[in-house]
């Protein structure tokens, strides 16, 4: 009876580290509306779920500026829940301290993050503009501008994460009137066993650092 528990678990710890996740981003502005989709698949679209944010605004409030975002989740094609999130002044204050935290502990698990972008394939990049001020002096000098930002940042990913195919990026102009339009689209792979090597690294140095920082803390003698 043990053995074949032990077998079982043996197939389930395998068949864990062997699921092969997928993520599709994609985000698109057309003048102030903002669309974005995250989609998370595994065992080719067998276990799926996609979130999207097709509505992002910023609401004054007697709390100051509060951000809403009209979210819907949707499971194997069908709409599950659809909410509004508001993120006001004191969620904003406790993103800060958290980001504050992780800053002061990214030198620690930069080595992790890095290894573990380098297990991500990036199967599709493209990235579509369309922009024009209505001047053709200053849209031409707007257009060398996108397009070198563009190849920075395409640089910078390309260097951290394995491109498996060229990235199609465009910029169009429009000479006569005023107009922004994006649309950016991302695929990534890689196995759940990468994430799970990763978070116990990551563990492992939380508790190492902790334990270093309480040995080189100053006694109370």
């Amino acid at each position: 009876m043990l053995g074949w528990i032990l077998i079982g678990l043996f197939v389930f710890i395998v068949l864990l580290v062997a699921t092969p996740v997928r993520i599709s981003l994609y985000y698109g502005r057309v003048s102030e509306n903002d669309h974005l989709v995250v989609e998370v698949s595994a065992w080719f679209h067998l276990i799926r779920r996609k979130y999207e944010l097709p509505v992002v605004m910023v609401k004054q409030t007697e709390n100051g500026p509060e951000l809403k975002a009209k979210v819907e989740t949707v499971r194997q094609e069908e709409k599950t829940a659809e909410t509004v999130r508001g993120v006001g002044k004191d969620q904003l204050q406790k993103w800060k301290q958290n980001y504050q935290v992780i800053l002061e502990r990214f030198h620690d698990f930069k080595p992790v993050l890095q290894q573990f972008a380098k297990q991500i394939r990036c199967e599709r990049l493209e990235w579509h503009t369309v922009l024009g001020t209505g001047e053709a002096a200053e849209t031409g000098a707007l257009l060398g501008a996108v397009w070198g930002v563009k190849s920075i940042l395409i640089a910078l990913f390309s260097h951290a994460i394995s491109l498996r195919s060229m990235p199609r990026l465009s910029v169009q102009p429009v000479w006569n009137q005023p107009v922004i339009r994006t649309q950016a689209r991302c695929i990534l792979h890689f196995f759940l066993g990468h994430v799970l090597v990763m978070g116990l690294r990551l563990l492992f140095r939380l508790k190492k650092g902790r334990v270093h920082k309480w040995e080189t803390s100053p006694s109370g003698a």
